[in-house]
């Protein structure tokens, strides 16, 4: 099985007036368990459903475009990545041989597994929306936090700068911290392992600054562990 890191998507978007610029507002866009965006894919002009099966590693994976139906074996050395997983989506067609789909593929590692990494479960879309397809985070031993390029979701996105890294990313190990921006490694950040002495518990020392310009591009962080239980990670974000 092949196996690479990523992270993940967005749970909340709090607009608020700043007082160093005049058009600025802060955003916090949070990343949960099981939530984050391995694949994210827009319907064109019809109805959309995707059928996640056994996390992604059942030969029956189905891509419904309308009433047109396309099968995807996710455990196929063709179909085990992210982006091997997000092409096969891309080509699939709806009755009229077209093909409608447009697929976000920066919430993830390209090279990261997805024959067992995946969420199980149907995601659907309306015509003209958005779905994703969540990683399982115990299965992908990382958490990670998205926030899509512009014009990449159905909502306005202005030029950002990402501020800090809060959350708690709980599980076992140090956290590796990655930022990408557009596709592209931009930092990242070794945390050690510390313990809470109140209940012994594994924990990461947060907030973390980053304090990186994005524009308009996409941003990805990611916090790897030797394992992810239930936490979460999370940005600040001004947009300008």
């Amino acid at each position: 099985m092949k196996k690479q890191f990523t992270f993940g998507i967005i749970i909340a978007l709090i607009a608020l007036v700043t007082g160093f610029a005049q058009a600025a507002s802060t955003y916090s866009v949070v990343g949960l368990t099981d939530k984050a965006p391995a694949i994210r894919v827009k319907a064109g002009s019809e109805a959309l459903t995707i059928n996640i099966f056994e996390k992604g590693a059942a030969a029956t994976n189905t891509v419904v475009v309308g009433s047109q139906s396309t099968t995807i074996t996710g455990a196929a050395d063709t179909t085990d990545t992210v982006a091997e997983f997000g092409a096969a989506i891309l080509a699939c067609t709806n009755a009229a041989g077209e093909l409608p789909l447009t697929v976000d593929m920066a919430c993830s590692l390209s090279a990261a597994s997805t024959d067992g990494e995946l969420v199980t479960g149907a995601y659907t879309a309306a015509a003209g929306e958005w779905l994703e397809i969540p990683w399982s985070t115990a299965d992908a031993d990382f958490y990670s936090v998205y926030v899509p390029a512009a014009g990449m979701s159905n909502f306005h996105r202005g030029n950002v700068t990402v501020g800090k890294l809060f959350g708690n990313p709980t599980g076992t190990g140090n956290a590796t911290v990655s930022v990408y921006i557009d596709g592209t490694w931009a930092s990242g950040a070794l945390l050690p392992e510390i313990y809470a002495y109140s209940n012994n518990t594994a924990a990461v020392e947060l907030p973390l600054d980053i304090g990186i310009n994005a524009f308009k591009k996409s941003v990805l962080v990611i916090v790897d562990r030797t394992t992810a239980t239930t936490g979460n990670i999370g940005l600040s974000l001004i947009q300008q």
